[in-house]
């Protein structure tokens, strides 16, 4: 179980045994080496403050981390700097660090970066994916298809789906652009695809993003995309304000 936000400080509770059973495997594959195990503690960080097991503007300490992965401080320490580099953490002096929290505002300003940068991946994917890559994105739609009912599976998917896009578009600096903004989607919270009406609409409309992507139309896959981007942020919007946008 994730540390939780008690107070101003984080709870220490007993380490996740999903967790530690990545962290053995990965030390056993590393043999302990410091560098894998920071790499799984941010991985481990990222899923909670993603799945709400620690909220945003949560205390975080290098000690309750720790304990709760089972792990030394000197990886946590490590895992903590990365993900303070990446603004998913705020570090702190003397009190560890926090969870940042992102408001309306914050994720508008996410959303524009994205608007700009997704469609640009997926009018390039258009342009430069092979059928191997293609196959790659018919695969995951199957699959999306088959759980759009079951958030667990469907999230990684959509992930899967988003991540093919990007390496199909061989620009490594697109690449790079895109993560550091991928990098803050757990502070957005809840998935979008946890509503059932969402899932569908955005299942749709990655049919059609790989539709334009095989015929190689690119000016369509680029609109499509923004679309889709668009209308995330409009639906989580409403979510949290209770109307349209």
């Amino acid at each position: 179980m994730a540390p939780r936000n008690r107070s101003s400080r984080t709870a220490r509770s007993a380490p996740d045994d999903s967790a530690l059973n990545r962290i053995r495997s990965r030390r056993e594959g590393a043999l302990g080496d410091a560098r894998s195990l920071a790499e799984v503690a941010c991985d481990e960080i990222r899923r909670a403050i993603r799945e709400g097991r620690i909220a945003t503007g949560a205390h975080l300490t290098e000690v309750d981390v720790a304990a709760w992965l089972g792990m030394s401080r000197t990886p946590v320490r490590e895992a903590m700097r990365r993900l303070q580099s990446e603004g998913l953490l705020l570090n702190q002096p003397f009190r560890g660090a926090l969870v940042m929290r992102l408001d309306v505002e914050d994720m508008k300003q996410m959303f524009a970066v994205r608007e700009l940068l997704e469609p640009a991946a997926a009018a390039a994917c258009a342009l430069r994916s092979g059928p191997l890559e293609i196959a790659a994105l018919r695969g995951i739609l199957e699959k999306e298809a088959l759980v759009l009912d079951s958030p667990a599976e469907l999230i990684p998917l959509n992930r899967q789906f988003h991540d093919i896009i990007l390496e199909s578009a061989h620009n490594q600096f697109l690449s790079k652009a895109i993560a550091a903004v991928y990098a803050l989607i757990p502070l957005l919270g809840d998935s979008n695809l946890l509503d059932g009406p969402h899932a569908r609409e955005a299942h749709a409309q990655h049919l059609a993003i790989v539709d334009a992507i095989e015929r190689r139309d690119a000016r369509r896959a680029e609109m499509l995309s923004r679309k889709h981007v668009r209308h995330s942020l409009e639906s989580r919007l409403a979510r949290i304000t209770g109307r349209p946008v």
